[in-house]
């Protein structure tokens, strides 16, 4: 029984020995791994993140940025958005309830109620409205929301998200997800900076490496 328990034991050992020494070869530059956030884009009010893992997943997030700045009184919130390649300003006002950290939002111009929970430690189970919020519904997207001390706010919108693995062959990365969608990459790593170069449309684009 020992014997046949320790055979086991080896087996389990090889095994796993086999499927990190696969995962090594398919990932071959460990500087790869970790999350990237775009830093240069055609877009200006476009945002990429790449999150490469050991494992050979990988989760590429396209979001559209909204920046404004807000005044609050008593529970009336008023935004003030830009929109973006023009001067023109686009204003929302609404009714806030902030309760057990959560926020819900209802627009007096639309109508519309977005519910947000609170994403970080800044003024936990406070009914101030600084720091960092979540929904997964805010006209119809996944949104995270940041109202600073500054009154600036700033959203950012989920647009597209992409799932899948990835394998990565000399200076070139290739993303694959369940749905038969794939991207090629040539990319270069310098420090914490990345540039890539979609081989399917031919655009260029710079990337930092975020810290964990």
């Amino acid at each position: 029984m020992k014997k046949l328990s320790f055979i086991i034991y080896i087996l389990f050992l090889f095994l796993q020995t086999q499927l990190n020494f696969a995962q090594q070869n398919n990932v071959k530059d460990k500087e790869l791994i970790g999350k990237w956030k775009s830093i240069k884009i055609d877009q200006k009010n476009v945002e990429i993140n790449i999150q490469f893992n050991l494992d050979s997943t990988v989760k590429y997030e396209i979001s559209t940025l909204l920046n404004g700045v807000y005044t609050l009184r008593n529970n009336k919130l008023v935004s003030y958005f830009t929109k973006f390649g023009t001067k023109n300003t686009v204003v929302d006002t609404s009714i806030i309830v902030i309760k057990d950290n959560t926020l819900t939002q209802k627009s007096l111009v639309g109508g519309t109620t977005i519910k947000m929970k609170r994403i970080d430690n800044t003024n936990v189970n406070s009914n101030l409205i600084i720091g960092k919020w979540k929904s997964d519904n805010y006209n119809g997207y996944q949104a995270i929301t940041e109202f600073t001390p500054y009154f600036q706010v700033n959203v950012r919108l989920l647009v597209k998200s992409i799932e899948g693995e990835y394998s990565v062959d000399k200076n070139m990365i290739t993303i694959f997800s369940p749905n038969s969608y794939r991207m090629r990459m040539n990319y270069k790593i310098t420090g914490n900076t990345m540039t890539l170069h979609n081989l399917e449309n031919g655009k260029d684009l710079t990337m930092v490496k975020l810290k964990n």
